[in-house]
């Protein structure tokens, strides 16, 4: 039997050189929230875009966002990292080419980690979203923290985006 997704659930956003596709659970985020990170996505894909040099491509990028909670975020972690626990953020990168577009791949992220974190340390749950957003998306274009020297180049980055978005830096 096929889930039906309540219209106001399943959300296509598109600007130029980003499609992002979002299924929202409801249950779990804020109506204004979701709405104040929509509104910023044009600003925040065009600073990932020219921070990253993918603004020299002439291929429409996609990615598939899912709001979600713990509960899934767990299961995917588990799933795929043999990690029993929560975290704020997981990105999944596919890419996949066809005709103009570029699949980029899955960000998913957890309301209740993220609305934690962003409590613990005093700052915007749109912020934290926002970084989120970003350090995700960098993931899916193949930037790692694995090793002190990619960590530094993927956080200096996300540093550098945040600052034209006139967001602090999350790692001071």
């Amino acid at each position: 039997m096929m889930t039906q997704i309540k219209k106001d659930r399943h959300k296509i956003w598109k600007n130029s050189i980003l499609s992002v596709e979002a299924i929202i659970d409801e249950s779990l985020w804020d109506r204004q929230l979701i709405f104040d990170f929509q509104k910023t996505l044009n600003k925040i894909s065009y600073e990932i875009y020219k921070s990253s040099d993918l603004m020299n491509t002439n291929k429409i990028n996609s990615v598939s966002v899912l709001f979600a909670g713990d509960k899934k975020i767990i299961e995917l972690n588990n799933r795929f990292r043999k990690i029993n626990l929560p975290t704020n953020v997981l990105s999944f990168p596919s890419f996949i080419e066809r005709n103009k577009k570029i699949f980029l791949g899955d960000i998913i992220f957890s309301a209740e980690t993220i609305f934690k974190e962003a409590k613990r340390d005093k700052k915007s749950c749109n912020n934290h979203l926002i970084h989120l957003f970003i350090h995700g998306f960098l993931h899916l274009l193949g930037y790692d923290h694995q090793t002190e020297d990619n960590a530094k180049i993927m956080e200096g980055l996300e540093v550098k985006i945040l600052k034209t978005l006139k967001i602090d830096n999350p790692y001071q």
